[in-house]
């Protein structure tokens, strides 16, 4: 509704860090003209208080003339000053000016939190302290006098519990945004520190925090969990021949496949180079061994961006009583049996034992199995 007021500079995006005090300057102004305005009627024609008015109205045509130059230069650094002195001078004034009366020593409340947000801790501080050193002399001063509560009071408790009210309502949306942001920032940077960019898989650390949290937990499970070591054959050789930019396609478009031909919940990543490292959840090492071949098969029968490529593989199951290290090295030493072997080969390393898997009975084709 006030959007007209509340100016954009492209030069301080929400994520600025001085975005907000853009904004506070802005919400200020506009409180600060609301406020002088229907103080300097008040003081003029009811109060009949010409010289409150004179000061609320001074106060108005500053507020007016910050906000039109504010808009014009972006300076936040100066506006935030040029905010700070007018209100800090602009309420000692007022408080002066009526002795510390009529509740009048309220205002002075609203020093520090338009101070230290404005122009930092060390100079809210010392403001705030002028300011409550000039109230407690007032209150010095009225030692033993009569205070007599009418009117003007309840205007001052008045104006003053809204001004914190809209300042603290401000405070609490910067607060929110801030952790609002951060908190997406936060998801953000996450996923960059667990994924691989060139293939949006998880990458190395976050495989060996999850294949970790396995072990620790597979005791506890009733599914059983292997492990595949996955390694594209002759992969330099795509690089040699096409390009490292061809070859990265090769890689990118590779790990769609596993994405899209694997189960849901199987966790995927990129080892390194033309490794990777697949958990799949199933009932047996034989049944993981035959997810393994049919995605060799698969492979082989279908090029990967238009360039035939084939895979090996190394298989283990993954055990609560092993570890991280342990586990991947059986599947390694099965995967480098494997490409020893003659590659486009599975090989499964189970108790130690490393054989090749055996087809014992005609597989269907990958392509019309939902794997």
């Amino acid at each position: 509704m006030l959007g007209f007021w509340y100016k954009e500079f492209p030069q301080y995006p929400k994520d600025h860090k001085d975005f907000w005090r853009t904004r506070l300057i802005a919400h200020f102004l506009l409180i600060t003209t609301s406020y002088f305005l229907v103080l300097t009627l008040l003081n003029l024609f009811y109060f009949a208080s010409y010289k409150i008015a004179l000061i609320d109205a001074f106060g108005l045509f500053i507020s007016l003339g910050i906000y039109t130059w504010f808009n014009k230069t972006a300076n936040v650094n100066i506006a935030a000053w040029a905010v700070t002195l007018m209100i800090v001078s602009l309420i000692l004034m007022f408080v002066i000016s009526v002795g510390g009366h009529a509740h009048s020593l309220f205002w002075a409340t609203l020093i520090p939190p338009f101070t230290f947000f404005l122009v930092g801790r060390n100079w809210g501080s010392i403001f705030s302290a002028v300011a409550f050193s000039v109230c407690v002399y007032l209150v010095y001063l009225q030692q033993q006098q009569t205070i007599t509560i009418g009117l003007g009071s309840l205007f001052n408790l008045i104006e003053v519990s809204l001004a914190h009210i809209l300042i603290f309502r401000f405070y609490e949306k910067t607060r929110f945004s801030a952790y609002q942001h951060l908190a997406t920032r936060n998801i953000e940077i996450q996923h960059l520190a667990e994924t691989d960019k060139l293939t949006g898989l998880y990458n190395r650390q976050k495989f060996d925090s999850e294949l970790s949290q396995l072990i620790a937990e597979n005791e506890k499970s009733e599914t059983s969990y292997f492990l595949l070591v996955c390694d594209i054959d002759h992969f330099k050789n795509v690089n040699d021949t096409y390009g490292h930019l061809v070859g990265d396609r090769v890689l990118s478009e590779f790990a769609n496949i596993l994405k899209d031909k694997l189960p849901p919940n199987t966790l995927i990543a990129r080892w390194g180079g033309e490794e990777f490292t697949i958990i799949l959840a199933e009932k047996s090492l034989t049944d993981a061994t035959t997810q393994a071949n049919q995605l060799k098969k698969y492979i082989k029968e279908n090029p990967v961006a238009n360039i035939p490529i084939t895979i090996s593989i190394g298989v283990t199951h993954i055990k609560f009583d092993s570890t991280v290290l342990n586990t991947l090295d059986q599947a390694d030493k099965a995967l480098y049996t494997a490409k020893k072997n003659g590659r486009n080969l599975v090989y499964v390393s189970d108790n130690n034992t490393i054989s090749a898997y055996q087809d014992s009975i005609k597989q269907p084709n990958i392509s019309s199995v939902n794997i």
